[in-house]
């Protein structure tokens, strides 16, 4: 559609608009002659000749070009205060013709302070449709186009006055703009075709008194992707409002926020940040980094960021699992699907992960074949149970995770490339603790109060050679090692305080002596004595303080072990 609009307005049809108005108007050409005016306006200046010109104030519309509305000004005529307004028009058979629209107001009340206000309120309200609607019209009774807004003209490449004033169906092709304003029955969120471009629009009839004078035309979309990209949120949003409504409460095994992630070093700080950016999307995301850095603590605080908290959160340890039984466990496996197939079959992971997030811990030592159909599950976002034949929809935020170098392992052929593609969506590289001296402060403040309340070690304190002793190490084993180390002090040194000398110790698999005694000693007694005390001290701090695991590490049956844990004072 082009600007350039041929007027089909006639001169007569001003003239009954004119003569319908309940105000003085009058039609003056260009020059300012009076073509026609209604009674009121014969009435009030019956005084005027034949030139619009005689009222003093109009002379100086006439020496410049205007379009549209123009000014609103003020001027008394006969001991009354009147509020002009000038209005420009293309009809047939003529240039143009100015229609001239007088209202009498009262000269004490309408000051210049408050024609400013009005003045201003009508701009505000113009900027307000401008902003507030894609594109809006207002049509008359008889279909013709009274008011478009700016966004209106940008959409159809049209301008305000080459459509004022023209009838609908003129302007818009298969409006019922005209028909809506003859039934009164409003239409809403309809599809329109234009110029072959889809749009949602609404057509509203407007009242007063009782009286249908026209009808809003209103653009909802103009592009219909967004109707159908809205349309899926919603249904989504209906999906899992339905889920949660109806899901048995499952233990969510959701230990960690991110509060629980300490981050004071810039390397740290920076891999948290990213995790929180990412946490509301349902990007998948890929933790990256050594052997206990910390990496499940992530994948807990990203999911209880998500707007998939109050879903499930499935962790799957890919190295647990044996290869023979990683499709059933993480697709499931229909009734009879193998010998021994439990009755009604089994959900998969990926099915209790439903509307919720799946950690896969360590993905590398993923089989191939099993790379291959996890793939397919990330793709199409459906699953196929084991012996099954049916596709089940499922709705899963996935976070991955490993310490191995998996670009190398896609040269060895050991992990897809494919694969690695769809998972590495959003990395984040977790950096060993080694990197991050500035977090084993915090980290031993966090972890030793919350084994102190575990262990019931209040009164024990870490020392200042303690404290700089933890800062000098490397911890090869990162956080989970420094978190076991703390644990066997707190729950193994008898002392109030900790100190550098104990650590030492723990880190070599034995537990601090008191002072005085020797280990130097060679008498058989002693030597006996000092062997047992360490394997104890050994076996208790590999397994964490675990009494039945430590006895069956030691090959005695617990109640041996607790007689000689009270004999060496190691309880």
């Amino acid at each position: 559609m082009t600007d350039v609009v041929k007027p089909v307005c006639t001169l007569e049809d001003v003239e009954r608009m004119v003569t319908k108005l309940g105000i003085m108007a009058a039609i003056t050409n260009r020059e300012g002659a009076i073509l026609f005016s209604n009674g009121l306006f014969r009435t009030f200046f019956s005084h005027l000749g034949s030139d619009i010109r005689e009222i003093q104030p109009l002379a100086s519309v006439f020496s410049a070009e205007h379009k549209g509305i123009h000014c609103i000004r003020t001027f008394t005529a006969q001991e009354r205060s009147l509020l002009a307004a000038e209005i420009s028009l293309e009809i047939a058979d003529r240039d143009r013709v100015l229609v001239f629209l007088f209202f009498d107001v009262d000269a004490d009340v309408l000051v210049s302070e408050e024609q400013q206000a009005m003045r201003e309120r009508l701009e505000l309200l113009q900027a307000i449709l401008d902003a507030s609607a894609e594109g809006l019209m207002f049509v008359n009774t008889d279909g013709i186009i009274t008011y478009i807004n700016h966004s209106y003209e940008v959409i159809h490449n049209v301008r305000a006055e080459n459509v004022i004033g023209r009838h609908v169906t003129d302007i818009i092709e298969n409006t019922r703009m005209h028909l809506v304003v003859k039934t009164g029955i409003p239409e809403i969120a309809e599809f329109q075709l234009e110029s072959k471009r889809r749009y949602v629009v609404s057509r509203i009839p407007v009242f007063k008194d009782n009286q249908l004078i026209g009808a809003i035309g209103e653009i909802i979309f103009r592009d219909f992707d967004k109707v159908e990209v809205l349309a899926y949120k919603v249904e989504r949003l209906k999906q899992q409002l339905e889920f949660y409504r109806n899901r048995p409460e499952v233990n969510q095994d959701l230990r960690y926020t991110a509060d629980d992630i300490v981050a004071v070093a810039a390397g740290s700080e920076n891999a948290k940040c990213t995790a929180l950016r990412v946490a509301p999307t349902d990007s998948t995301v890929l933790l990256l980094g050594e052997s206990g850095v910390g990496k499940e603590v992530y994948a807990h605080a990203i999911h209880a960021m998500s707007l998939r908290s109050r879903g499930p959160f499935i962790r799957v340890n890919c190295s647990a699992i044996v290869e023979s039984l990683f499709e059933s466990e993480l697709f499931g496996y229909a009734e009879g699907a193998f010998t021994g197939a439990a009755k009604g079959g089994r959900a998969g992971k990926f099915e209790l992960a439903n509307m919720g997030t799946i950690f896969l811990d360590e993905i590398a030592d993923m089989p191939l074949e099993a790379q291959a159909k996890l793939l397919r599950v990330l793709q199409e976002q459906e699953v196929e149970k084991l012996g099954g034949g049916k596709q089940i929809k499922v709705d899963v935020r996935v976070i991955a995770a490993t310490n191995q170098d998996l670009k190398k392992l896609i040269r060895e052929g050991k992990f897809r490339k494919d694969l690695f593609f769809r998972i590495n969506v959003i990395p984040i590289c977790i950096p060993p603790l080694r990197e991050r001296p500035e977090d084993v402060s915090k980290l031993a403040s966090v972890f030793w109060e919350q084994l102190s309340r575990k262990h019931g070690g209040h009164y024990k304190t870490l020392s200042a050679d303690a404290m700089a002793f933890l800062h000098q190490y490397e911890w090869p084993g990162n956080v989970r090692e420094l978190h076991n180390l703390l644990e066997r002090a707190i729950a193994i040194v008898r002392d109030h305080q900790i100190t550098a000398g104990h650590l030492r110790v723990l880190l070599q698999g034995g537990v601090a002596v008191p002072d005085g005694s020797s280990t130097e000693d060679c008498r058989l007694e002693v030597a006996v004595e000092a062997a047992e005390r360490k394997a104890l001290s050994t076996a208790l701090a590999r397994c964490n303080n675990n009494r039945a695991q430590a006895a069956r590490l030691l090959g005695i049956t617990r109640p041996l072990l607790y007689k000689k844990m009270h004999q060496y004072q190691l309880l």
